[in-house]
């Protein structure tokens, strides 16, 4: 109820432009000042709220794994998350998303959790259903805000419409694929928060393909298996591993610190598409990657 009072009331914003432009134009030297500090500091509110939540920024990076080179074979990657489709009216619509993806032609498309925040579950399935219009195959996981916390736990819900989109949700698993003519195994995990990750399936993993985990919290990193020789981190900051050793590819913002609605003008972006370069022999690789900065 807070949050929303907050959101509807910045529309208060206009009127209080207004009243802060005429003391401008008009008032002694000291009310000027003070006014003009109030628009400054009011206007970048006003652009945390209404304009910055519906930028939808393209990045691109490469992540080179280890033992790939600038020969190596890729496989282009869009990944993004924490949509927080729900009570917030400024949310950027998935349809959006969808066809910016669309557009840079990729060979699979990673969904990092947090597809909702406090929204009418039977509004679900017509939200998300423009996840069915990928052209790429979709690989998806939950995050804190699905599986309710905070909030109801929505899991049947968001399993059922990811289902309806043709996604396949990688839940403390992993399908062996090809993707871009390459071998590869994606796997997922469930949140952190939850506290019901599982890594039994490592176990079933072939040899010899590169291997991606996707997930939704980035401490996740901190509770892998040293066993599990994952070759990309798809999450926020992005991270590969070989062995027991995990090195962090430069930050960004996390897919469980979003970007917000109401984020200020100087936050970072944090979506991404990426671009996977991997050796032949499946040893490692080179990815190239696009976060795709968005609001939430």
């Amino acid at each position: 109820m807070i949050k929303l009072l907050i959101f509807w009331s910045s529309w208060l914003y206009f009127p209080f432009a207004s009243l802060c432009i005429w003391p401008l134009l008009r008032g002694h030297f000291a009310v000027k000042v003070l006014a003009g500090t109030a628009l400054v500091l009011s206007s970048l509110l006003a652009y945390a709220r209404f304009v910055e939540p519906r930028r939808l920024v393209t990045r691109h990076e490469t992540i080179i794994l280890h033992g790939a080179s600038e020969s190596s074979p890729s496989i282009r990657i869009a990944l993004f998350g924490d949509p927080h489709i729900g009570i917030f009216g400024n949310a950027l619509p998935i349809e959006r998303i969808v066809s910016r993806i669309n557009s840079e032609t990729v060979d699979a498309v990673f969904l990092a959790g947090d597809l909702t925040y406090h929204p009418d579950p039977a509004d679900i399935p017509e939200n998300f259903a423009a996840l069915g219009n990928l052209d790429a195959p979709l690989f998806a996981v939950l995050g804190n805000h699905g599986v309710g916390l905070p909030g109801h736990d929505l899991t049947d819900a968001l399993f059922a419409a990811l289902g309806d989109a043709g996604a396949m949700v990688v839940h403390n698993g992993a399908f062996d694929m090809e993707l871009g003519g390459q071998q590869v195994v994606v796997s997922g995990a469930s949140d952190l928060w939850q506290t019901r990750q599982d890594f039994t399936f490592l176990s079933g993993l072939p040899a010899g393909k590169p291997v991606i985990l996707l997930t939704h919290n980035p401490d996740t990193a901190l509770v892998v298996p040293g066993s599990f020789d994952y070759d990309l981190d798809a999450r926020w900051p992005y991270a590969w591993r070989t062995g027991a050793h995990t090195r962090p590819v430069p930050a960004r913002p996390s897919g469980h610190r979003p970007v917000r609605q109401g984020a200020p003008p100087f936050h970072l972006a944090c979506r991404r598409t990426a671009r996977l370069r991997h050796d032949r022999n499946g040893h490692g690789g080179r990815a190239h990657a696009i976060p795709d900065a968005a609001a939430r």
